[in-house]
């Protein structure tokens, strides 16, 4: 073989060897860990983060619209225990009374229990039974916030 015969198996050697070759080393772990930071961020924007209670709950349709009128009695109930039933200071005493001789007047009329957010339970439990013996059929909760700079109206809630 000669020396040109070399030279140009070497020139074609050269040729058809690829210039660049893939490495072992950082990039190629970089791709993959590109691949699974993107997996891990699909699957976090994907899933449903949704807690569930531990106990299932059936709970009662109302409708609070309909049953709701402007002109149903109010009892109002303030944080020091006062009572005022149609703006009318009332002694917790004399209650069931004035409760009988409302419905009497007015029957199939609804009462509105307003009470402060600090009122005790207890105090709404007297009274919702008092206005259940006088005879409401409906009596409705409404709850205002005691702090007297946000003039909101009050949420009613539906026994």
């Amino acid at each position: 073989m000669s020396r040109n015969s070399c030279n140009s198996i070497l020139r074609l050697h050269r040729t058809f060897l690829p210039h660049r070759q893939v490495k072992h080393g950082f990039f190629t772990g970089t791709v993959f860990l590109d691949a699974a930071l993107l997996f891990v961020a699909f699957t976090l924007a994907t899933a449903h983060f949704v807690l569930k209670p531990g106990i299932t709950l059936n709970l009662p349709v109302t409708s609070q619209a309909e049953s709701i009128q402007f002109n149903d009695m109010v009892l109002s109930i303030t944080r020091e225990g006062l009572l005022f039933f149609n703006d009318e200071q009332v002694q917790s005493s004399e209650l069931e009374a004035v409760l009988q001789s409302a419905v009497q007047e007015r029957p199939g009329i609804a009462l509105i229990l307003q009470a402060d957010a600090v009122t005790d339970q207890q105090t709404l439990a007297t009274i919702y039974n008092a206005a259940s013996l006088a005879g409401f059929r409906q009596v409705f909760v409404a709850t205002r916030s005691g702090i007297p700079a946000s003039p909101s109206s009050p949420v009613l809630l539906a026994p």
